[in-house]
């Protein structure tokens, strides 16, 4: 009885504690009811709140719905906002300094962003995306120099491989120099052992010639000693032979020496006057066509202008030792008389004499009044046919120089060609030639003729010797 009394007090204290704690579940379902209900109310409000600063399409961005599903009372959206601007600065700076130091007015990365050439003020976003610009082009011209720098390597390991080889074969080419040299080197030993040798046998060699020179120069010295005496007598010889010749030569003066320089003579006139007779025929030599200056027996030989006399005379008929010729010329008031002289410094009467000319220059033979080239034809082939020789080259067996007109010179023109200057060239060549000739006859004591004296004395009259006469 005990028992059972016992088991009905137990069962009310357990029904009691089951109802204190279904009491106390009741309470703190009404509490976390009432809490939900309340940050389900703050939900909504911040969720409203938000929805003034957050667009519908920023609320797509995985990035702030992950800020916002991990957002708690102690770990709110501005709270990771904040740790991850702090993670970024730490980040890009390497330093834990605050925001401001680093993004402000007088920060880092505005310093950073100067200096790169950002305008100051420029939005960072703005300033990052110029810089990236930069950034690309700078990676661009960074590939264009690496891929510069690689064909420059390139090229580098191709000249460094052709250097080597040549240096290698350069090292070659030493080498056997080296040896050559070597080669060379024994060789000039031994030649100048030989050298040696032979000079101590040319040595001696010497000795012995200079010895046998030294008798032979004596010898000399006594040959050249009578070679003097020989020759002192051959001078004797010759100062005689001179003085032999000397007093056989034509007198130099009187009327045997204007005889002894005349070529003939007039023996006759005709009585019209214009035919004379001279005592040359072809036993002398003379040819129809040979002309004469005639000159007075008593003023002789070279007298009268240019030399010419009083007249001249031209082989028209020859004889045995006779010709006839007709008077081509007589001067004002000079009759040609029997007994006047004629010459012709050309003609010879001794067939082996021949008189030696240089003619140079140009002459008027025609009267036209213009000296050419052929005019001087003309005077070579007259001293040929009358038994004259004409030389190019002046020397002392040169009889006669016979110049024309000196040769022009014409101012060169403002716009030098070749074509002028090889005439200008020539012209001064010429100009020195005819002086050269003149100035060297001079000195040489050779008679120089001009043209007018020339024909004059040849008895050339087939125009007048001047303009005007």
């Amino acid at each position: 009885m005990a028992m059972s009394k016992q088991n009905r007090s137990a069962l009310p204290i357990g029904t009691i504690f089951l109802a204190f704690l279904f009491v106390i579940a009741a309470a703190l379902a009404i509490v976390f009811y009432l809490q939900v209900g309340k940050l389900q109310k703050e939900a909504s409000s911040a969720k409203s709140k938000l929805a003034l600063y957050v667009s519908p399409m920023s609320e797509q961005n995985p990035s702030l719905n992950r800020l916002i599903s991990a957002a708690s009372p102690d770990r709110t959206v501005v709270q990771q906002l904040l740790k991850q601007i702090s993670e970024l600065k730490q980040t890009i700076s390497g330093t834990s300094a605050p925001v401001a130091q680093i993004v402000g007015v007088t920060g880092t990365a505005n310093a950073a962003l100067t200096a790169a050439g950002v305008p100051t003020g420029t939005p960072l976003i703005k300033a990052l995306k110029t810089l990236g610009t930069q950034l690309a082009a700078a990676n661009k011209s960074a590939d264009e120099y690496h891929a510069l720098y690689r064909n420059y390597r390139r090229r580098f390991h191709s000249v460094e491989a052709s250097f080597n080889a040549n240096v290698a074969a350069m090292k070659s080419k030493l080498t056997q120099a080296e040896a050559r040299i070597a080669a060379l080197t024994t060789q000039r030993n031994s030649l100048a052992s030989q050298v040696a040798t032979q000079a101590s046998g040319f040595q001696s060699q010497i000795s012995a010639q200079q010895t046998k020179y030294v008798s032979d120069l004596r010898n000399q010295v006594v040959q050249t000693q009578q070679y003097k005496q020989e020759l002192a007598r051959k001078d004797m010889t010759i100062t005689q032979l001179r003085a032999t010749i000397a007093g056989s030569r034509p007198p130099s003066q009187g009327a045997d020496a204007i005889e002894a320089q005349a070529a003939g003579k007039v023996l006759k006139v005709s009585p019209n006057g214009d035919l004379v007779y001279i005592n040359l025929g072809r036993a002398d030599h003379v040819s129809v066509g040979l002309s004469f200056a005639v000159y007075s027996a008593e003023e002789g030989v070279s007298s009268g202008e240019h030399a010419g006399g009083k007249g001249s005379i031209v082989i028209t008929k020859v004889g045995e030792y006779a010709s006839v010729a007709r008077i081509t010329h007589d001067a004002f008031n000079q009759a040609i008389y029997p007994g006047d002289l004629i010459a012709n410094p050309v003609y010879s009467r001794d067939l082996h004499r021949h008189y030696t000319f240089v003619v140079y220059g140009d002459f008027d033979v025609n009267g036209n009044g213009v000296p050419s080239a052929s005019g001087r034809r003309q005077i070579v082939r007259m001293i040929e046919a009358w038994g004259g020789r004409v030389v190019n080259h002046l020397t002392s067996q040169t009889d006669f120089v016979v110049l024309g007109s000196p040769p022009s010179t014409t101012v060169t023109p403002a716009t030098p060609s070749a074509d002028n200057s090889a005439m200008a060239k020539m012209q001064s060549e010429s100009l020195a030639r005819y002086n050269s000739l003149q100035t060297r006859a001079q000195s040489l004591s050779i008679p120089v003729l001009d043209a007018n004296r020339f024909l004059a004395m040849v008895g050339y009259y087939v125009h007048p010797l001047e303009p005007g006469d």
